[in-house]
């Protein structure tokens, strides 16, 4: 194969990249152009984007809340493994076959762990926000 040859093949990939790198800069000098300067305390809470609900009868989500969506994309990253070998199940014979069900017998022994640890029940329910001392403070003023 000459050079020749190897670059018209490869010019396409490096089109793709260089074009999204240049869209990655439009994009970033975009949203410093037109996004809001202003500065806020609301900024710099741990709320998600800075936005800090107005609503009284917030609702507080403990940490254990975050723990399904964890588990969600781990056990739904398996799927896409179980899918490619599905759609290789000819080419991957007995051997595939072995591996895949090692893989599920992993899988299912981390999922029966979870379960006997408690990590899939929920401990207590969600409970309503508090607002801190400093904050009941300038409620009453």
């Amino acid at each position: 194969m000459t050079v020749s040859t190897q670059l018209t093949q490869a010019w396409p990939i490096a089109a793709f990249f260089l074009i999204l790198v240049l869209m990655l800069i439009g994009m970033m000098i975009l949203s410093y152009l037109l996004g809001n300067k202003t500065k806020s305390p609301a900024k710099n809470l741990p709320y998600e984007s800075g936005i800090v609900s107005v609503n009284e009868n917030k609702t507080r989500f403990t940490s254990h809340f975050f723990l399904y969506a964890i588990f969600f994309v781990i056990f739904d990253l398996e799927t896409i493994f179980l899918f490619a070998w599905v759609i290789a199940f000819k080419e991957s014979g007995w051997p595939g076959f072995i591996e895949a069900s090692i893989f599920i017998l992993v899988l299912l022994v981390a999922l029966i762990y979870l379960w006997r640890v408690g990590a899939l029940t929920l401990k207590r329910r969600h409970q309503p926000f508090r607002a801190q001392p400093h904050q009941q403070i300038r409620r009453l003023r």
